[in-house]
């Protein structure tokens, strides 16, 4: 799809409404990237990546890959998750440089305010501080129920949103998009190539919704979207309830649904169960009865889920079968995720699953009814429905030329969107880039291919060090 153009204008630690959260260490010298013991929940401090590490740098690269590393190690050891999961999130990271990169946001912000920081300035003015989705990478957008109750494609993780420079979700995005075209082997023409589709379609969006035009929200619909996003959004349409909990819950048997028992699925202990239960029974005070489940909410099966997750992954992550409504409807899948704090602000902030929500509300457009938050054991969490509508594009859906300009492009759109989503707030963004937006399109280029390598380099790093 193309906007049509117009004229060049003239880790964890207790705090007040989200208790225990996980926070970033800190590594403010180089004797900091030497190994620390774990600190105890409540003095897990936020931090930066060190840009004056003594040795010479490698070629092109603003800071030595064996720091990103390092931070790597220091920032999961204070999340202190166990053993095993972390053993999977590392063999995650090492699988490519998109997926070290979209797993670590902490690294990423940390580095906008360290070595990378004047490199991600688009234009000479400074930029607006708004409030920004702060992990913005193509895994990050998808299919989801739109508020029309048919599948949409948009923006769809929140959970690091947080108030920055609109800068800190272009750079990333547009990082995330010379990495999925590197590795599809596109040339580094057609990796610039991208980004400037991705930087056009931002802009021009901007400059519509500075003139007046409406703001649906950070999605779109089938009718205006095209090519990979199109057909991802059509077959999400196809899936039903019934589809999705066939592959979570077992009906025969007469105790009712229950959650089938898997190596990513797995029974709740005593004490985890009960803890999950009073959640919920928090959580279930703030329904309001048009929510398409039964209330007082009817909970007929807990699970633990252990394989989700990029940047959270090995943190609590719960399931819930609660009864519908309807009596003849399929029951409704919950989730409860820990979240992890943002990063993306300075000083960053404790997480909060009411402001993640809030920030959902705000950015998307658009919330599920369902979606909520909740504290268990000091920690904060979001809670939300699994929807049969959601999906994403994997990294084999845009290995064509075609394929990924299409997707980023319609990503600008959306990110212009949640950015704009007043017109107030698309002037502001608009005056902010004036007339300079073919050198903002420059700076994010090379600043694109210039992080790339960087991600490229901290991942071979990575493999590495055993």
């Amino acid at each position: 799809m193309r906007i049509p153009p117009k004229p060049p204008p003239a880790p964890r630690m207790p705090s007040a409404g989200a208790t225990l959260v996980v926070t970033v260490l800190t590594l403010a010298s180089a004797s900091a990237l030497q190994p620390q013991a774990p600190l105890p929940p409540s003095a897990r401090p936020h931090g930066a990546v060190a840009s004056n590490a003594p040795g010479r740098l490698q070629t092109g690269l603003a800071r030595e890959p064996a720091q990103g590393v390092a931070f790597v190690r220091d920032f999961n050891a204070k999340l202190d998750l166990p053993p095993a999961r972390l053993k999977e999130k590392l063999a995650m990271m090492r699988e490519s440089p998109s997926a070290m990169f979209r797993a670590m946001p902490a690294l990423f912000h940390s580095d906008l305010r360290g070595p990378y920081a004047q490199a991600a300035k688009l234009v000479d003015r400074p930029a607006p501080d708004i409030l920004v989705m702060g992990d913005a990478h193509l895994g990050n957008l998808g299919t989801f129920r739109g508020p029309e109750g048919k599948a949409v494609w948009g923006l769809n993780d929140f959970d690091q949103a947080g108030t920055a420079s609109p800068e800190a979700d272009l750079t990333r995005l547009a990082t995330s998009a010379v990495l999925t075209a590197r590795g599809a082997g596109l040339s580094a023409t057609e990796q610039a190539e991208a980004v400037r589709t991705l930087a056009e379609a931002y802009v021009e969006t901007l400059e519509l919704l500075a003139d007046g035009d409406a703001n649906p929200g950070a999605f779109l619909t089938r009718k205006e979207s095209s090519g990979p996003v199109k057909d991802l959004i059509s077959d999400s349409r196809d899936t039903s309830a019934k589809d999705l909990l066939a592959k979570y819950v077992k009906f025969d048997g007469s105790k009712g649904p229950r959650f089938l028992t898997t190596d990513t699925l797995r029974p709740l202990e005593a004490t985890r169960k009960a803890a999950v239960q009073a959640a919920l029974a928090e959580y279930a005070t703030s329904l309001k009865g048009t929510e398409g489940v039964a209330v007082p909410l009817n909970v007929l099966d807990l699970a633990g889920r252990l394989d989700a997750g990029g940047s959270s992954y090995g943190l609590e992550r719960d399931c819930a079968l609660v009864g519908a409504k309807e009596p003849n409807a399929p029951p409704v899948l919950l989730e409860l995720k820990e979240l992890l704090a943002p990063s993306v602000g300075s000083p960053p902030s404790p997480a909060n699953g009411a402001d993640v929500v809030e920030a959902q509300r705000e950015l998307a457009g658009d919330v599920n009814p369902l979606t909520g938050a909740v504290s268990m054991g000091g920690r904060a969490f979001l809670v939300r429905e699994v929807e049969p509508e959601k999906g994403k594009l994997d990294d084999g859906a845009l290995s064509k030329k075609k394929a990924l300009h299409s997707t980023v492009e319609q990503a600008g759109v959306v990110l212009a969107r949640a950015h704009g989503h007043t017109r107030e707030q698309a002037t502001r963004l608009e005056s902010w880039l004036g007339g300079d937006t073919q050198e903002a399109t420059k700076r994010l280029t090379a600043f694109a291919r210039a992080y790339a390598d960087q991600a490229e380099a901290d991942w071979k790093a990575l493999k590495a060090a055993r």
